[in-house]
């Protein structure tokens, strides 16, 4: 295996019983394999603790940087501003609500070589029945409408190689920044290799996914294919008129 530097990135809203585990095992794990890493923690707007533990770790942790949002600016924005400000080979993000054993971020690494994007997909999935259903729908939804072959598009488990990350014009600002960035890497043809990873119970604070979120993600749907069309046609690429 080469040698890769990460810029682990995570946003957080509200997750003060989880961003102190969260954000040293990150450290541990890929200090203690000798890993060349940085760690970016978005603050999208918490109304708790979580700002206090992360100015503390700031003081312990070297490799920790915070990003501030004065107010909750969405997941996807939150996302899009750590691979922003992502400095390392690779970029790798997830969540901060402690639903993955980070341990298991070591067995990603070889997959790295040659360029690689590597993303997870959760196995035994620690969510109700209904959550479920609605996720394998919405990945044969994905897979029919934008020929993406991925297991678990929503998986937050993955690694990217940040070049062609950066490069990509990412516009989603909520839960379907997933999709487009999955969308995208594959149009701009970086190759997907799947691991599979453990998804744990959240043991504190609550899920921000909401039935709600349907909707818009449907809109930004739309939204997509017709950027992807608009891409696809192009000036002078359209129906000849005679």
């Amino acid at each position: 295996m080469a040698a890769y530097s990460i810029s682990v990135c995570a946003p957080a809203f509200n997750e003060a019983g989880n961003i102190e585990g969260v954000v040293r095992a990150f450290d541990e794990t890929l200090g203690s394999a000798g890993v060349d890493h940085e760690i970016i923690i978005v603050d999208d707007g918490s109304s708790d603790e979580t700002p206090q533990f992360l100015e503390r770790l700031g003081g312990e942790i070297a490799s920790l940087r915070v990003v501030t949002h004065r107010n909750n600016e969405g997941y996807g924005k939150s996302l899009r501003d750590a691979f922003a400000a992502a400095a390392e080979d690779y970029v790798f993000y997830t969540d901060a609500d402690g639903q993955f054993d980070l341990g298991e971020m070591l067995a990603f690494l070889p997959l790295l070589d040659g360029g690689n994007a590597v993303v997870g997909y959760r196995v035994g999935r620690a969510e109700g029945a209904l959550r479920r259903f609605v996720s394998r729908g919405y990945n044969l939804l994905v897979r029919v409408l934008f020929g993406l072959k991925v297991r678990d598009v929503d998986c937050s488990f993955k690694f990217l190689p940040r070049r062609e990350l950066q490069a990509l014009a990412l516009h989603s600002d909520k839960f379907f920044i997933d999709t487009e960035l999955m969308v995208k890497l594959k149009r701009a043809g970086v190759s997907v290799l799947e691991r599979g990873v453990r998804h744990l119970p959240r043991e504190h604070g609550r899920s921000t996914v909401s039935p709600t979120h349907i909707f818009t993600t449907l809109r930004e749907i739309r939204g997509l294919l017709a950027e992807l069309r608009k891409k696809e046609t192009g000036p002078g690429r359209g129906p000849r008129v005679r």
